[in-house]
């Protein structure tokens, strides 16, 4: 049986502690008890519209070529002892930095760094209690 803080999380305790938090502060926000320049007070005061950043399709299409050519032009061999070292270490309990530099450094991707390690741990998700 688990105590403290992971018992905290098992038990949906801190998502409960958000949620009434983020309950009460939309409530005093709609109620006008809590100011939120732009939001519920001074609303008008914008002049013009905000430009909003578009990127063109392109930009991807030029990044995932870059990607390509990185991973072919990379020593393959290298980023996969270095994705096993960090696993070996990950396994053992010892100090993941040096490891995970060692990947970075070899080129592995940060998709390829968290794949290892999930693979190797699962992935989290909490209960819901609402």
């Amino acid at each position: 049986m688990t105590g403290g803080i992971l018992r905290g999380i098992e038990d949906g305790w801190f998502s409960g502690q958000i949620a009434e938090a983020s309950f009460a502060y939309h409530q005093k926000l709609e109620k006008g008890e809590k100011k939120v320049v732009g939001v519920n007070c001074y609303t008008g005061s914008v002049g013009q519209p905000v430009e909003i950043l578009r990127v063109s399709h392109q930009v991807e299409r030029d990044q995932v070529t870059e990607l390509a050519r990185r991973r072919a032009a990379r020593d393959q061999a290298a980023v996969d002892a270095a994705l096993a070292e960090m696993v070996t270490a990950a396994r053992s309990g010892q100090n993941m930095i040096p490891p995970m530099l060692s990947a970075a450094e070899a080129e592995a991707t940060l998709g390829e760094i968290c794949d290892a390690l999930r693979a190797e741990w699962g992935t989290y998700a909490e209960t819901p209690a609402f």
